[in-house]
């Protein structure tokens, strides 16, 4: 559950962990409130934490949780701002009996979404099919499922990374289904920002894609990933707690 600056509600963490067997908390860059807010959450629900020491963008924040779910066969992403509902996990656990990437597919619920978001959306799934020649449905939601070789090639960076990771395993035939879910918007505030984050998303639709990362290099990179990072914050004035290893079947992150 990646989040920059915004904090969970109790009853979203709790609905999640009804449905998952762990959950890990991705601190990426927030503000002091916001972060002793989520150590406070870590504490409370037994959840693991890991910080980001400054914003490093969406990919990056779910790149981190992932490398943090030691033992997961399956990772469940879903965003701290309540836009993705927890009441659909059950269906992405179903889609991935048949697939390696479940992603959230709000164009069933177009009228719901804000008239630049729903423009933004459908342009990018047409220049995502004209640069892939294959058909998609939501391309840019967040609530995903990963397991198998989706957790292989994942990228880092910003909102990007969630587009250059759907041309990853696209190509290498990972198979991908889409589940249906409400689009949900409210009064949260959003850290995608139109003019940067939108030219990296055109930028990662159309640029040429190098070689994924062999496995080797993968657990080279997580075995120095999880000896460099805590589990819970030691941000100055805030808890801090020793590494305590959980292995879990499945997770969100």
């Amino acid at each position: 559950m990646p989040s920059h600056n915004d904090v969970p509600d109790r009853a979203l963490i709790r609905e999640v962990l009804a449905h998952v067997d762990g959950l890990v908390l991705v601190d990426d860059g927030s503000s002091r409130d916001v972060a002793e807010q989520l150590d406070a959450l870590a504490e409370e629900f037994g959840t693991q934490l890991v910080r980001q020491p400054a914003q490093s963008g969406k990919g990056s924040a779910v790149r981190a949780g992932i490398e943090r779910a030691v033992g997961a066969d399956a990772v469940l992403v879903i965003d701290a701002d309540g836009q993705h509902p927890a009441d659909a996990i059950p269906a992405f656990l179903a889609a991935a009996r048949d697939a390696e990437l479940v992603i959230g597919d709000r164009f069933g619920d177009l009228a719901q979404m804000p008239a630049q978001r729903r423009f933004a959306n459908r342009a990018t799934r047409k220049l995502f099919e004209l640069a892939t020649g294959r058909e998609v449905r939501d391309t840019q939601n967040g609530m995903r499922l990963l397991r198998g070789r989706a957790l292989e090639t994942l990228p880092s960076g910003g909102y990007e990374a969630e587009t250059e990771h759907l041309r990853r395993v696209l190509r290498a035939g990972v198979p991908v289904a889409w589940v249906a879910i409400p689009a949900i918007y409210g009064a949260e505030r959003s850290s995608f920002r139109p003019a940067r984050d939108g030219a990296r998303v055109l930028w990662a639709l159309v640029r040429p894609l190098g070689p994924s990362k062999p496995r080797a290099a993968r657990a080279a990179l997580r075995a120095r990933f999880l000896q460099g990072r805590r589990w819970r914050s030691a941000l100055p004035g805030t808890r801090a707690t020793a590494p305590r290893p959980q292995q879990v079947p499945a997770a969100a992150a």
